[in-house]
């Protein structure tokens, strides 16, 4: 299935904190996109063209079967997940007041926390950071850190630095009760587990697809349609907007924000391999489970810490 472990047969790859191995079917997609695929956009209306852009439609369908949403337009194609947080950062300012307060947790990652400490020095906005007990967030103890002022929540679905898996249902439906927005960083998790964005309720979530089984270099923004109308695309291009009568319109929904031309390299080769991640996806949560139960329960019976597995040699049947 996978290459690499055809080629080397005495590893385990666990680094799918980084990256993860591609399925053979991405190498055939890949060849197959540079062959009959290499169109661009939004850049006429002949018949190859046409055909590209049913199929960037039906890549928003299998990310809509993925994390269960309403829509295709509340997914966005940008570059990668660090360009996804600071998107919806910089579109977040014109709503925060001096007086406003975020909240975030310890274990968040560098491009979440970073593009924050940068919104504090345009604004005089505070960053209340809520505690870990026992690698786990209680439910009261984040009730005391919400006020009046409180207006944002991000929150790492699963710290590849700590290795917390948090349980954000329950986080999120106190966000949603006193109004506060919630950004959820899914990018460790949506290789890992289901996630399902009718029950949880959040605001805004994005992830990468080379966490997928995919391409690097394209990210997916998910977010909530009450918000696509408010949100301003800071870029302008070819493709996000059109002239009429001497006066530039945007375009409706989410094809504003797709100016220039796209990643169809990357999108359209991880096609396939993103509807074979879809199809096996039961299967793959069950493996990583199971590896990570035995794995951790092996590493603390020899008092050894382990937060980033990565490539860990195997003989014999023993771990080394």
């Amino acid at each position: 299935m996978f290459l690499f472990l055809k080629r080397f047969k005495k590893y385990i790859y666990f680094d799918n904190s980084s990256t993860n191995q591609k399925p053979k079917i991405l190498y055939k997609s890949t060849i197959n996109t540079i062959q009959k695929k290499n169109f661009n956009l939004n850049r006429g209306e002949y018949n190859f063209s046409n055909k590209n852009d049913i199929l960037f439609k039906k890549l928003k369908f299998l990310f809509k079967k993925l994390i269960k949403i309403n829509f295709i337009e509340e997914i966005f194609f940008f570059y990668n997940s660090t360009f996804s947080i600071n998107f919806i950062i910089i579109n977040l300012i014109n709503f925060l007041k001096n007086t406003n307060e975020i909240l975030i947790s310890k274990t968040e990652h560098n491009s979440v926390l970073i593009p924050l400490l940068k919104l504090t020095k345009n604004k005089k906005i505070v960053i209340i950071i809520c505690p870990i007990i026992k690698l786990l967030i209680f439910k009261n103890i984040f009730c005391n850190y919400i006020n009046n002022n409180t207006i944002i929540f991000a929150i790492s679905h699963i710290s590849n630095n700590y290795g917390i898996i948090v349980k954000i249902k329950n986080l999120l439906n106190i966000c949603r009760y006193n109004n506060i927005l919630s950004i959820v960083d899914s990018t460790q998790s949506i290789s890992y587990i289901n996630t399902n964005l009718k029950k949880i309720n959040s605001d805004f979530l994005f992830f990468s697809f080379h966490k997928l089984y995919s391409l690097t270099g394209v990210s997916v923004l998910y977010c909530n349609i009450n918000f696509i109308n408010k949100l301003n695309p800071y870029f302008l291009g070819g493709g996000s907007s059109i002239l009429k009568k001497y006066t530039l319109k945007l375009k409706k929904l989410d094809e504003k924000f797709y100016f220039g031309t796209q990643n169809i390299f990357s999108l359209f080769s991880s096609y396939y391999s993103i509807k074979w991640f879809i199809k096996n996806k039961k299967y793959i949560f069950c493996i990583n489970y199971f590896l990570k139960k035995n794995l951790f329960y092996f590493l603390k019976k020899r008092n050894k810490n382990c937060v980033n597995t990565i490539l860990i040699c195997s003989k014999n049947g023993f771990f080394f």
